[in-house]
């Protein structure tokens, strides 16, 4: 991944060749926790933009810095199972499982 002087992690003809919306939701979270596209309004209007809703990427990005990177990074690591079990244990630990499945998509297909 190239890291640019803008702070940006994909230059924006990149970031509409990665295939997978949660995986371009998931750069334009972290993008947004970044402060790339700045704040307020310029902030929404700029993932707006890229095609992307802006309250689900914002949403990501709030659930990105409440730790469910880590969490997220724990389900690849299967440390939270498998299907319908990992499911269940997400929320007993106060998880949104899809939010972490989202954000495991978006790292995973960033690679």
């Amino acid at each position: 991944m190239k890291k640019q002087s803008d702070k940006r992690l994909l230059a924006d003809d990149e970031l509409e060749a990665v295939s997978g919306g949660a995986t371009k939701a998931y750069l334009a979270a972290v993008d947004v926790m970044n402060g790339v596209y700045g704040t307020g309004e310029a902030c929404r209007q700029s993932v707006t933009d890229l095609g992307l809703d802006y309250w689900s990427v914002q949403h990501m990005a709030n659930a990105l810095a409440q730790g469910y990177g880590q969490v997220a990074q724990d389900v690849i690591d299967l440390k939270y199972g498998n299907g319908s079990a990992r499911f269940k244990a997400l929320v007993n630990a106060g998880y949104d499982p899809r939010m972490v499945q989202q954000i495991v998509n978006g790292m995973l297909l960033d690679d």
